[in-house]
């Protein structure tokens, strides 16, 4: 591997690259892929005779035997400074422990902090294997195939073509009208993405890969064969009946659009991009459900959920545990962090995606300065605009459902921290554009904590209907 050495006083020094490698024969990188393949194509609800076989736990737990020393690297006090997402997702760990030890619940905590260590280690895996443009470009384009080929499986299902257990659609309520509720089936996942909305996110981060490979010109007429995959993702996408979903894409889309054509041509296309609610479900499209119907539930549920924040403000009320004291998740990724660990596992949360944005958002200043370098960087910086739209389009979704403990949260952090501090050679200008760690990211981050908290409340305060 491939591993960058920053002056942490010189912001202009090009970062020298060091020629020791940490995946020397490329093993660990082979393991990554396979882990990441089993989170979205599941052996078991495929062959249900491998139920009783850990797959995914035994491949994680080899690709970290074998990578154990590029994970490590992510730890050293320079990597840390100069990668504020790994920093924050170590105090959101800690904030994690914190959230039971608060309130004395030792075996609580050391679970807690347990089940969130295994998601902040396939973080890890990511940030030190996928550690060159090649692996990067590589990897996300074996996500898009394992994304699709787990929506063709659905699809199939959906079809009756094949049948698999696991894949059986469910029925949830649609649209209210004459006070009755309509029943829509909604189509599923293998494996975690079993509930409609999670499988409705993941697709539209396809999407946006999709997009990515199909706006290269340079490629040719093999661009072209991306939009069957697209066209495969879309459909699949329509038939989850998701409005989170549907947010998602509309925010991906018009966020792509400001990274790559500017703030007020993303801006301007933001309403038309709400017409495309159109040529999906009613259900997806009725957004009247904030009155009344889903939306609206959710809405009472985010007030709840400010109530247990409100009594335990610092730690929160430990992780995992606000179903026993409201009887539901927030459906709120980022308030149900607030509620379960407090301010300070709240803002770390935030912090991630606040340093996450700010790292991407840094190349693309990059790419409009016209800054002098190889063509590879101009690619690198092309590739970061559409994580941006991925990222900003799974910040949409988690707005609406709980997703702060899974592993797809984690994946797209663990690229777009690869993609904005990754060397590209010895004489680019890569690595290291966004924030350290210092006073103004921890001033902005606590900025951000309670600018968070505060526009919850408003919106609480103007939409809920008791």
């Amino acid at each position: 591997m491939a591993t960058a050495v920053f002056n942490t006083t010189d912001h202009g020094t090009v970062p020298r690259i060091d020629t020791d490698v940490d995946d020397r024969h490329g093993w660990g990188f082979a393991l990554l892929l396979a882990t990441t393949a089993t989170l979205f194509v599941r052996p078991a609800d495929l062959i249900p005779a491998l139920d009783k076989w850990p797959i995914y736990q035994f491949l994680i737990v080899a690709c970290m035997i074998v990578s154990a020393r590029a994970c490590l690297n992510q730890l050293s006090h320079a990597k840390l400074i100069e990668r504020p997402i790994t920093a924050s997702l170590l105090a959101l760990l800690l904030a994690v422990a914190m959230s039971h030890l608060s309130h004395g619940f030792l075996w609580a905590a050391r679970m807690s902090t347990y089940e969130v260590g295994k998601l902040i280690a396939l973080y890890a895996l990511i940030t030190g294997l996928v550690n060159t443009p090649s692996r990067l470009a590589f990897f996300v384009r074996w996500l898009t195939i394992t994304i699709t080929t787990m929506a063709t499986l659905v699809l199939l299902d959906s079809f009756g073509i094949i049948s698999i257990a696991a894949l059986e659609s469910i029925e949830d309520r649609g649209v209210i009208q004459d006070g009755m509720a309509e029943r829509v089936e909604r189509i599923r996942g293998t494996g975690i993405f079993q509930d409609p909305n999670d499988l409705g996110l993941i697709l539209v981060t396809g999407l946006v890969f999709c997009a990515s490979f199909f706006t290269k010109p340079e490629r040719g007429w093999v661009r072209y064969g991306w939009l069957i995959p697209a066209a495969v993702l879309l459909a699949a996408l329509a038939m989850t009946h998701s409005r989170g979903a549907l947010l998602s894409l509309i925010c991906a889309i018009s966020t792509g659009l400001c990274y790559f054509r500017g703030g007020k041509f993303g801006a301007l296309a933001l309403p038309v991009l709400s017409l495309m609610a159109l040529a999906f479900s009613s259900r997806m499209s009725d957004f009247s459900a904030v009155n009344q119907g889903t939306g609206q539930d959710r809405i009472q549920i985010w007030s709840d959920s400010m109530g247990v924040w409100r009594q335990y403000p610092l730690f929160g009320l430990g992780e995992g545990l606000i179903v026993d004291e409201i009887g539901v998740v927030t459906h709120n990724s980022f308030l149900h962090c607030f509620a379960e660990l407090g301010f300070f596992g709240g803002t770390a949360f935030v912090a991630c995606f606040l340093a996450a944005g700010i790292g991407l958002w840094s190349w693309r200043r990059r790419r409009s300065s016209r800054i002098a370098g190889p063509r590879s960087t101009d690619e690198h910086a092309r590739l970061c605009g559409f994580l941006f739209a991925a990222l900003m389009g799974c910040v949409a979704a988690m707005l609406t459902i709980s997703r702060q403990f899974v592993a797809p949260t984690y994946l797209i952090l663990g690229l777009v921290a690869a993609a904005t501090n990754m060397p590209l050679d010895a004489t680019s200008h890569g690595g290291a554009v966004g924030m350290r760690i210092g006073n103004r990211f921890i001033m902005l981050s606590l900025l951000a904590g309670a600018a968070s908290l505060l526009v919850f409340y408003v919106i609480i305060r103007l939409l809920v209907r008791w």
